[in-house]
């Protein structure tokens, strides 16, 4: 016998249920792959094009993986507005706290320089289990910024108050843009009607 069944509900995928019909019935709209796209593209290119117009580097890694939980999934706790700016924050001060805990400030960046030191390392594996740590303490759970605490560790940001200036405004408007994401959200739009 065979081990593929011709029974099509065992066999062929299943589609999402974030679907949305129009009214008139012409066709469908695959929301949990379309909307996620384009509001993630819209919205990391309106973080950089507002950030290039007052001339502001408030673009960096961690508000992709930001954007990316806010835009595919919008019920969950990491894509709140509280998760977003409390779990940067923790992540943030958790790296600078490591990086000096461990003087690893003074050891070369380890994306530019091409060398991992043990500083570094130590840092960075006590920044992540702090910044974990505390997000669960202050529900905050937000993994994006768990990259955000590595790029300080690893010497991808400089410890400094430009950082912090940066980095807090970056996340103030990917949390902002985040909340207009949720509650256009199509799959929201959904639920609120039942």
């Amino acid at each position: 016998m065979s081990p593929i069944s011709s029974d099509d509900s065992r066999t062929a995928p299943q589609l999402n249920p974030e679907v949305v019909e129009f009214e008139n019935g012409r066709g469908r709209v695959l929301v949990s792959r379309l909307y996620p796209a384009m509001i993630s593209g819209l919205v990391i290119g309106s973080i950089g094009f507002f950030a290039i117009s007052v001339d502001e580097p408030w673009l960096f890694p961690s508000l992709g993986p930001t954007v990316f939980i806010q835009a595919v999934t919008p019920s969950a706790s990491g894509a709140r507005f509280w998760n977003t700016i409390v779990g940067h924050a923790i992540g943030l001060v958790a790296g600078f706290v490591a990086l000096f805990a461990f003087a690893a400030q003074n050891t070369p960046a380890v994306m530019s320089a091409e060398i991992l030191s043990i500083h570094r390392v130590a840092a960075t594996a006590l920044a992540v289990s702090v910044t974990v740590g505390l997000q669960s303490v202050l529900n905050a759970q937000h993994p994006p910024a768990a990259a955000t605490t590595m790029l300080v560790t690893l010497g991808g940001l400089k410890p400094n108050w430009s950082t912090v200036y940066i980095v807090s405004i970056g996340v103030l408007l990917a949390a902002a843009f985040g909340v207009i994401v949720r509650i256009c959200h199509p799959a929201i739009l959904r639920e609120r009607q039942w």
